[in-house]
């Protein structure tokens, strides 16, 4: 039995001669050893502190326990151990005071102001769920601690992972407690805990802790196994940090750093384990919850090229190849992780060679491609073959001809787990023609997707799949609602999650301001979509609205929180009455001046609502296509012909020069872009001379030099490469008001001026971890062979508006129709104009243009059809293609104007020789050397330093230096 004296400096771990062999089994029971008057070392009657434990018991995790009692400042001791009560360690001679846990780990912890002591205390990972802790605290008192103190002994069961929410992140994680938000404030750089009351009717948000990641960018989090950690993706910094105590005080506890842009986290369901998406690598990171450690390291690539959906180009796996971005882990409920799978979403679409343009016609250019699923075993970390979501043959909305559009899923933004099935959420890309505009076409380009897996058989569920649009078009015809803002549809569905229990989820649209709502059969397929109480839930309403939301976390008790990015606040959403509770601040405001122009802009790049897309109802945007300003990968059917997006990381080099835009070098102003929010999107747009409410098309100024009655107008045009449409901004472009006076026009909104500022910022992702030796290599091979005459430059690519849009430049008739340039010692082929050519020449800013045989091109494998958005006349690029920038060339598949190239071995291929001897006639690269040129270019990011464009005596550069 324990005895009461007096009590040493020094707490140490020994053994007392009368103590018992602990691995007997002859121990009191804890009721008679609380029943003695002797447990801890504290005669019955004497008022004693108390040890609590305030978070689960879960093997492998840290739990929080306090001592409560103590002087302020006071030292004190915590034992805990996994062989139950006994004689435990005594302090040494010449008085001692024997403990009741046996072979205990002892911690130690000074009490705050209030007489508490906090300690984080590990849970062994041998302890399985139904095993026993025993605990027990000694407060070092008096001189030489000879008024020391023990609390009462514990001894609590382990109890088996019971977690609540899901194992994968997102920008927003709600404890399982509901009572802390953990938010990753992208745009803001911030870290932000708050401590949260969902339990009043409009729940609060009051701050814990604010940890700035500077430009790092945080990106998503999860919530640690002991409900009191948290785990957050920060992207600038390549890093994960763990976020301690969030109930006391949140500190940064640890961080480990990958590079290769992690993205997406999940955590195993016991939280031994994080699991970190590399989206430039194409690999995935396992990391111990305890250590920080990695554990090990799963490589996608080699499942991709295993596919055979990469081409016959590439037989050997590399970094670069897959695009991972949203993680799941299984739970199925033990407390047992290593029976757990992991799925892991592919972002970009790849070929679907089960589809052919022999078979589907122009229909190919829809539902030729596919998405991925990869996943494999905790256990043994084997990555199963890729699980394929197929392309989607009828969206329900048919083109202006009358004609079915289908769609492949892109972006696969969103994934979770309900009912045995993956749920994931993407866009989906419907990007052949004919696309004239506005009406009915601006419905056809981009749908919100859900695909279904069987997580038995690792098969989509074809009959399951849910395109979003059409559900909640039908749903809003079905009420009816009106055919205006009334509606709403959820753009880009980037994030996706269950109620707990149930198989209701929910979506967050980003760019569409409103969380979306649909529930399950329990046997599959949609029961209902939108809800009797109200068809979508917007975010955007109140004196504090919340603008582009990014992540969404649920409680069981009917509670949603949605972080959104523009506006920084946490929207409180009731799901039982489907209505918006309160908002409350997430993170710094956004300060006046250039950062609100900024945070601004990219909410106008974003958002479908309002002027932004068909009657404000979120059918498309800027973001639509390029995610993060970059590149959805899609070869799109415009007026000039199939069109990859073009990552817009490069639209500014960063001594503030701007490229020319397009692959035909057809637009020089970031707002000639204008066109495709009127056209594509179906918008009114912001060049306007005035602001009605709601948006409308009356609004606009004609800019395309014709003369309708009751606008204003134009006297010239200022489309594309005619007149400067940035002149709308100011000084004004001449024209005629709604009278038909003469008028000097200029918009009453600066939209595009801000979404210009935005557009500079816009970085581009992270290169992974390379063989040096390999990137070295083709560094010196892309310099050798004359690539940099091309692609070199401040921003790796020649590519420069190299004068001012002006009206006198850019007139019809202007100086870039009548000045001619010089081709000097380039060769004639690669700038095929004839002799003294003008700088603008069928539309395109010639002088720009590389032609090197691409047109029309394409390998075994690959389909491609130079045709312009009609789906009939030749496209536009056969006299040469404004060249790309190589800034994140490595997560820019498939390659060239159209897709001609599925990876970057390809692109070095025979089938594209002329291209690759553009500044060479006799380079034929090896496979050796192919595979150190995709190292190199794979390896180009923001901090890849730059090459010049000189290749020997050869002028590469023909237009002029400045100009006039």
């Amino acid at each position: 039995m324990l005895r009461t004296t007096a009590l040493t400096a020094l707490f140490l771990l020994g053994a007392c001669a009368e103590h018992e062999d602990p691995l007997r089994p002859d121990l009191e029971p804890l009721d008679d050893l609380l029943d003695s008057g002797e447990v801890g070392g504290v005669t019955k009657g004497v008022a004693v502190p108390t040890l609590s434990i305030n978070s689960s018991l879960e093997p492998g995790e840290t739990s929080r326990f306090t001592v409560a009692g103590a002087n302020p400042g006071e030292s004190v001791r915590l034992l805990f151990g996994t062989r139950g009560l006994g004689n435990g360690p005594c302090l040494p001679a010449p008085a001692t005071l024997c403990a009741a846990v046996r072979q205990p780990t002892i911690l130690t912890a000074n009490a705050n102001n209030a007489g508490v002591a906090t300690f984080n205390m590990p849970v062994p990972t041998t302890v399985p769920a139904g095993g026993a802790l025993a605990t027990q605290a000694v407060l070092l008192r008096g001189p030489a601690n000879t008024l020391s103190i023990a609390t009462n002994a514990r001894l609590d069961v382990v109890g088996p992972i019971n977690r609540l929410q899901p194992t994968n992140g997102n920008a927003v994680a709600l404890t399982d407690a509901r009572d802390i938000t953990v938010s990753a404030n992208r745009t803001a750089g911030e870290i932000t805990v708050h401590a949260v009351n969902l339990n009043v009717a409009a729940p609060t948000a009051t701050p814990r802790a604010s940890i700035s990641t500077g430009d790092g960018i945080p990106y998503n989090v999860v919530i640690g196994g002991n409900d009191d950690t948290a785990f957050v993706v920060v992207r600038g910094t390549g890093s994960v940090m763990r976020i301690s105590d969030l109930r006391g005080t949140p500190t940064l506890n640890g961080e480990v750093f990958l590079g290769g842009e992690p993205t997406g986290i999940a955590i195993s369901p016991a939280g031994t384990h994080i699991y970190v998406t590399s989206f430039t690598g194409g690999n995935v990171w396992v990391i111990d919850t305890q250590s920080l450690a990695v554990t090990a390291t799963v490589d996608l690539n080699p499942a991709l090229v295993a596919s055979g959906l990469l081409g016959p180009s590439i037989t050997n796996a590399r970094p670069g190849l897959a695009r991972p971005w949203s993680v799941v882990v299984t739970d199925d409920g033990d407390d047992d992780d290593d029976d757990e799978k992991v799925y892991v979403t592919e972002f970009f679409s790849q070929d679907d060679p089960s589809k052919s343009f022999a078979v589907l016609g122009d229909a190919y250019f829809d539902e030729g491609r596919q998405g991925i699923v990869y996943t494999f075993d905790v256990a043994t970390r084997t990555v199963a073959p890729v699980i394929k979501l197929g392309s989607v043959a009828n969206t329900g909305f048919n083109d202006s001809l009358g004609q079915p559009t289908g769609c492949h899923p892109n972006q696969l933004y969103s994934s979770a787990i309900s009912n045995g099935r993956l749920y994931v959420g993407s866009v989906c890309a419907s990007p052949r023609g004919p696309a004239v505009g506005g009406g009915v076409n601006s419905k056809t380009k981009v749908h919100g997707l859900l695909s279904v897996v069987n997580l038995s058989t690792n098969t989509e569920i074809v009959t399951e799949r849910v395109v979003l649009t059409k559900a909640f078009e039908d749903m809003f015809v079905a009420r009816p609602l009106p055919d205006d803002g009334s509606r709403r549809f959820p753009l880009i569905p980037n994030a996706l999650a269950f109620v707990p229990g149930t198989t209701i989820a929910y979506i967050t649209g980003y760019g569409s301001d409103a969380l979306f709502r649909v529930e399950f059969a329990p046997n599959g397929g949609v029961l209902q979509i939108g809800s009797g109480f109200a068809p979508f839930i917007p975010l955007n309403t109140g004196a504090t609205p919340g603008r582009l939301p990014i992540g969404l976390a649920l409680s069981g008790s009917g509670d949603a929180v949605v972080l959104n990015e523009n506006s920084r606040n946490l929207s409180f959403v009731d799901l039982g009455t489907q209505s918006l509770s309160s908002t409350q601040p997430a993170a710094t405001p956004v300060a006046a001046g250039l950062e609100t122009e900024l945070n601004e802009g990219r909410r106008f790049f974003v958002t479908g609502l309002g002027r932004w897309s068909l009657n404000g109802q979120g059918w498309n945007s800027c973001e639509g296509c390029h995610p993060d300003g970059l590149t959805d990968n899609v070869s799109w059917y415009f007026a000039a012909g199939p069109r990859q997006s073009t990552s817009l990381d490069a639209s500014f080099a960063p001594d503030g020069s701007q490229r020319i835009f397009n692959w035909t070098a057809i637009i020089d102003e970031v707002g000639d872009f204008e066109n495709n929010t009127r056209g594509v999107s179906g918008g009114i747009g912001a060049f306007v001379d005035r602001v009605s409410s709601p948006a409308s098309a009356s609004d606009r100024i004609i800019f395309d030099g014709t003369h309708p009655a009751g606008t204003p107008n134009t006297n010239a045009s200022q489309v594309n490469l005619n007149g400067a449409i940035h002149d709308l901004l100011f000084p004004g472009v001449a024209g005629l008001d709604r009278a038909a006076g003469a008028a000097n026009l200029t918009t009453v909104l600066q939209d595009w001026a801000r979404i210009e500022a935005y557009m500079t910022t816009i970085r581009s992702s992270q290169a992974p971890s390379l063989n040096a030796n390999d990137v070295a290599a083709g560094r010196q091979l892309f310099t050798d062979h004359g690539c940099k005459g091309c692609h070199g430059g401040e921003n790796w690519t020649i590519s420069e508006r190299f004068y001012t849009p002006s009206q006198t430049n850019n007139a019809v008739g202007g100086l870039l129709d009548t000045t001619t340039y010089s081709l000097g010692n380039l060769p004639a082929a690669l700038n095929p104009f004839g002799a003294n050519p003008f700088l603008r020449s069928a539309g395109s800013i010639s002088c720009v243009l590389r032609s090197v045989g691409t047109f029309g091109a394409a390998p075994a494998g690959v389909t491609v059809s130079e045709r312009k958005e009609n789906m009939v006349d030749t496209a536009t690029g056969a006299t040469g293609y404004n060249p790309p920038s190589l800034l994140g060339a490595g997560s820019g598949a498939p390659y060239f104007h159209a897709g001609n190239a599925r990876t970057l071995e390809e692109v070095f291929s025979s089938t594209f020789l002329p291209h690759t001897r553009a500044l060479d006639a006799n380079f034929a690269p090896t496979p050796q050397e192919m595979r150190q040129l995709a190292a190199f270019l794979t390896s180009i990011d923001d901090n890849t330093p730059t090459l010049d464009t000189a290749v020997g005596p050869i002028n590469t550069i023909i237009c002029p230096a400045t100009f006039p």
